[in-house]
């Protein structure tokens, strides 16, 4: 079968997925669908890669970097472009697949975001200055669990 690349944000999801022979371009497509359905930019399949918003492009980074279901996922800030909603749905799927064994490993400067995690490290000027272990806080504790990370901040000045 051809398949025809487009500049289409499927296309853009799929791309990387189409060297892996052991699939089919049907299956790649319905995991695309559904990674879409998770992070929200389901719709915008047929929609050209330039005209999506910031937000939406950043989803659909995310979208392609979770096609391979890859052992550990780098983020560098990663809900920085959505708005509070869409970062919220973001770090569900992020944490999801974290408790499905993949390793996360995020850069953020949102206490939200980074309280999420199970470990928090600080750094300054390329060196770790301190950390967080968030073990002490239960998962629904969100709002405890920001606290500590924003005053860890205040604290250290960053």
């Amino acid at each position: 079968m051809i398949f025809k690349l487009r500049n289409r944000t499927l296309d853009n999801i799929i791309l990387p997925s189409l060297r892996d022979n052991r699939r089919n371009i049907e299956e790649i497509t319905l995991k695309a669908q559904s990674l879409m359905e998770k992070t929200g930019i389901s719709g915008l399949e047929d929609r050209d890669i330039t005209q999506v918003s910031g937000g939406q492009l950043q989803r659909v980074g995310i979208c392609r970097a979770l096609m391979a279901g890859p052992d550990i996922v780098f983020g560098d800030e990663p809900t920085g472009a959505l708005n509070s909603k869409a970062a919220e749905d973001i770090m569900d799927i992020l944490s999801e697949i974290n408790t499905g064994g993949t390793a996360v490993m995020l850069v953020t400067h949102d206490a939200r975001v980074a309280a999420r995690a199970g470990r928090v490290l600080f750094m300054r000027d390329g060196q770790i200055v301190t950390e967080l272990s968030m073990s002490q806080f239960s998962k629904e504790e969100l709002d405890s669990r920001t606290q500590k990370v924003s005053d860890k901040m205040r604290e250290i000045a960053i």
